[in-house]
């Protein structure tokens, strides 16, 4: 198959075979930054996927604000295909200034984790997505009032066996009036 050939299929497919590529809505140096929502994603081959929680990506709102719901989303992809066979159960977590988000388990002391289905390579891409919330009203994120917000998006593979695969990481949050 010729090279023009494997580039469209790897194009079709949404693969990447640049280096690491990240992009943000409030893009460099961002000084201030945004009030009420922000989007970043790290693209790559050079991301590799690494045991839980070592994939991150963080975006920071410019303060928490009363009657205001935060919401995130946040997605993990394997990106490039597996020179072997091999399944993996990738998982992802949040916090926000060290604090978790809705809904959370009481395993994870301050992320919440969500898993993937048993995903088996060589056949990418597997993917999983989490979709979380935080009322900053409750008295328990008194702390997240009138300073800045950073909502860290933690992934990787979750019994920890070592990355073959690149990753594709996206957070976006924003915060909205109740």
């Amino acid at each position: 198959m010729s090279r023009i050939a494997l580039t469209l299929i790897a194009a079709a497919l949404g693969l990447t075979a640049s280096s690491s590529f990240a992009a943000d809505s409030c893009p460099a140096p961002c000084s201030t930054p945004p009030k009420y929502t922000r989007a970043v994603s790290l693209l790559g081959e050079d991301n590799i996927l690494a045991p839980y929680p070592g994939n991150t990506v963080s975006a920071t709102l410019a303060k928490g604000k009363k009657k205001t719901i935060l919401y995130a989303e946040g997605i993990l992809t394997t990106g490039s295909y597996a020179p072997f066979y091999s399944s993996m159960l990738l998982a992802l977590g949040i916090n926000v200034n060290g604090l978790r988000m809705q809904p959370h388990d009481n395993i994870n002391n301050l992320t919440t984790k969500v898993a993937s289905p048993l995903c088996t390579m060589p056949i990418p891409p597997c993917t999983v997505v989490g979709q979380w919330w935080l009322d900053m009203d409750d008295p328990a994120n008194a702390a997240l009032l009138g300073v800045p917000i950073t909502v860290t998006l933690l992934g990787g593979e979750w019994s920890g066996s070592p990355g073959f695969s690149a990753v594709d990481m996206s957070l976006r949050v924003r915060l909205e009036k109740k």
